[in-house]
């Protein structure tokens, strides 16, 4: 018996040491769930999909330079030629006289030499849009780990409040237990019960509106990266950014995607301006065709044509074609004004969303000195309370005060984070794996834009573009490039 219950005792160890690995969740990361979101977001796989369709169409305007080449069969199925006068066949000679329609079997090709230049600014304007298109996909990527990492510190927000709306109504269910026995020994009034039990009630209503915020919250974050939030670590967020605005704006307007992909639209519409201008210019084609003609007469079975030549056209009037010109000129100007405002807007929410940074900071210090005075307060508030120098209500006001800061700091701490987010995904910083390899950073960019995607307006240099961080080759954080940090509570010096 020994034994069988030594057996026993050995397996019930080794189960419950499985039940407890089994019941063990790993904590999930930051990088963890952005790169789920990445691999999930159907708004990404669109972005994926329209890019897949743009290079296609600079692999159309690539074969655009190659020659057309037909063949071409042409049966009649019932024919019959007629002359007026009827002539009486031929009794000496051969009868060259065609009866019906021959069958004509034969191929042709066609190659342009010149068309105005319409199939090489045709083949500029694929090329700087499929640019363009590449540059979205970044932004696009960008957005999408913005998203997922602001769902993600809004989780542990609504957490940390619900942590505290639970303490607050523990802490006023204990004052309010407490108040009923000074209610029995005649040392608290029917008011004192009535405001403390009210309270109590106000607290478990904040608590549910908490509950609730956090399964909203839970939900959105389930939604964006297909994975429930269990046991989530404190993100690292971006930090080393430009201490100035201007450095800031200047970092943005040299790394911004979005500015990049207006400008190259812009250069594209400018190609398309000048491919319109091909309506005025003559063109000029190299065609081959060898054709044959089967059953031509009773005489002559086959006739077959080779022929070799250059065709030239001038064009003398087109109906419609200086409309056109003027309609491409005038979207050209178009989108060189929307992508001039497009970075003066960028430019200025950056800078907008750089002083509120430092404003929210400077709020959130505030409010960690508020509450560190609460607390001091809440010390000290025992000591007179069980002194009878305080009462219920001032007891309930301190303690729902403390919970309210506690509250709003979370809050503003939320803020200041997402706006650190934020400042980094317009400067197009933001990874799904931090401190990993440089040239992994946009793999799921695919294929990776050539070297000079930014073509700056105001005639910067095309090596101050974003192209660097979407090439696989040059995909290493510039010198500036912002480290990362852990969240804490306490205020960073940013």
């Amino acid at each position: 018996m020994s034994v069988r219950r030594a057996r026993v005792e050995r397996l019930g160890c080794v189960l419950a040491i499985l039940a407890g690995s089994a019941g063990t969740v790993r904590a999930q990361s930051l990088e963890e769930a952005s790169a789920a979101a990445l691999e999930s977001s159907f708004v990404l796989r669109a972005e994926r999909a329209r890019q897949d369709g743009a290079e296609e169409r600079l692999r159309g305007a690539i074969d655009a330079f190659m020659p057309t080449v037909a063949f071409t069969a042409d049966r009649p199925l019932r024919s019959r030629i007629t002359y007026s006068p009827d002539a009486a066949p031929p009794v000496v000679g051969l009868d060259a006289t065609p009866r019906r329609a021959p069958t004509v079997v034969g191929i042709t090709a066609s190659l342009p030499l010149f068309d105005g230049f319409r199939r090489w600014n045709g083949y500029e304007t694929a090329r700087t849009l499929a640019e363009s298109g590449r540059l979205l996909l970044i932004g696009r990527r960008q957005q999408v780990l913005l998203d997922t990492a602001i769902a993600y510190i809004v989780v542990l927000r609504d957490t940390r409040i619900l942590a505290a709306r639970d303490a607050q109504l523990v802490a006023i269910q204990r004052i309010a237990a407490f108040t009923d026995k000074q209610f029995e020994l005649n040392d608290a009034t029917r008011t004192d019960v009535a405001l403390a039990r009210s309270r109590v009630q106000e607290a478990e209503a904040l608590r549910i509106r908490a509950q609730a915020d956090l399964t909203a919250s839970r939900l959105e974050f389930t939604r964006l990266t297909r994975m429930a939030p269990e046991r989530m670590l404190p993100p690292r967020l971006p930090d080393g950014l430009p201490r100035s605005a201007d450095a800031y704006a200047e970092l943005v307007r040299k790394a911004n995607p979005d500015i990049a992909a207006f400008q190259l639209e812009a250069e594209a519409a400018g190609y398309q301006a000048k491919a319109a201008f091909a309506d005025l210019l003559p063109k000029v084609n190299l065609q081959f065709s060898k054709i044959a003609q089967l059953g031509y007469s009773p005489v002559l079975d086959r006739i077959t044509d080779t022929t070799t030549k250059i065709v030239a056209t001038v064009p003398i009037y087109e109906p419609g074609s200086l409309p056109r010109i003027g309609e491409a000129s005038a979207l050209a100007r178009q989108r060189g004004y929307e992508a001039q405002d497009k970075e003066l807007a960028t430019l200025t929410a950056a800078r907008i969303a750089f002083a509120r940074r430092q404003a929210t900071a400077e709020q959130y210090t505030q409010l960690l000195a508020r509450i560190r005075e609460l607390r001091e307060t809440m010390r000290g508030f025992g000591i007179e309370r069980a002194a009878g120098f305080r009462t219920v209500l001032d007891e309930l006001n301190i303690r729902g005060e403390l919970a309210n800061a506690e509250v709003a700091a979370e809050i503003v701490l939320n803020e200041r984070d997402g706006q650190s987010l934020q400042l980094a995904a317009a400067a197009a910083l933001l990874d799904a794996a931090p401190g990993g390899p440089p040239a992994r950073r946009f793999e799921s960019v695919a294929p990776p834009p050539p070297p000079a995607l930014r073509r700056s307006l105001a005639g910067a240099p095309a090596e101050v573009g974003p192209a660097p961080r979407g090439s696989a080759a040059a995909g290493a954080r510039p010198a500036s490039a912002p480290v990362l940090r852990v969240s804490r509570a306490e205020p960073d010096s940013w």
